[in-house]
């Protein structure tokens, strides 16, 4: 793959993208959107049908709960980044590891040239990409849901840089759960304290 330096470029990669069945799925590209220096990197795993249609991030009735969660945490979606795994509507049985691989590497370049302080990772496959990827023992985001694991990111320009990696459920799951509805919102409420 030839070297991406700018959010643009990535985009453009991945509008034309077919190094998986996930493009075949795909009518609009769902891609990214909130600021591209944002602090606060949400990852989601895949597009929805109705962001598919619209080309847009959590819309509907997942859309409005995490619009909702945002509020409860004291965030503005304005200020956040937003971008999944997989940037193609998946039916569920289609996502596996060779979807995660040929997407991920978006998502990496993503992260490297947003650079942010916090990530969250919205979901059990998104948790477990994001806590992998930088070295942390994965665990199931029902034990870990809302904690904090904290990555020392020494580089070059900022020798004493932490990200903190934040695991939550996803919208969705609470949304198709009644029981976690409670606990989700909770996490969120916390989650504005504890950021």
């Amino acid at each position: 793959m030839e070297e991406l330096n700018s959010l643009e470029e990535i985009f453009e990669a991945v509008e034309n993208c077919e190094k998986c069945k996930l493009h075949e799925f795909r009518d609009k590209c769902v891609f990214a959107e909130g600021k591209n220096n944002a602090n606060i990197m949400l990852v989601g795993l895949s597009p929805g049908r109705q962001e598919n249609l619209s080309g847009r991030l959590f819309v509907g009735p997942s859309g409005d709960f995490l619009n909702e969660l945002l509020q409860l945490a004291g965030l503005d979606r304005n200020e956040l980044y937003i971008t999944n795994i997989i940037k193609c509507h998946a039916p569920t049985y289609a996502i596996g590891p060779k979807e995660i691989s040929a997407c991920s590497i978006y998502l990496d370049k993503q992260i490297d040239i947003v650079n942010p302080k916090v990530i969250i990772a919205l979901g059990s496959v998104a948790g477990r990409y994001i806590l992998e990827k930088y070295n942390i023992a994965n665990q199931k985001v029902s034990d870990i849901h809302g904690q904090v694991f904290s990555v020392s990111m020494k580089d070059l320009f900022s020798p004493d840089r932490t990200l903190k990696i934040i695991p939550m459920f996803h919208p969705a799951a609470a949304l198709r759960s009644e029981g976690l509805l409670e606990l989700v919102k909770k996490d969120w409420q916390n989650l504005g304290e504890k950021l």
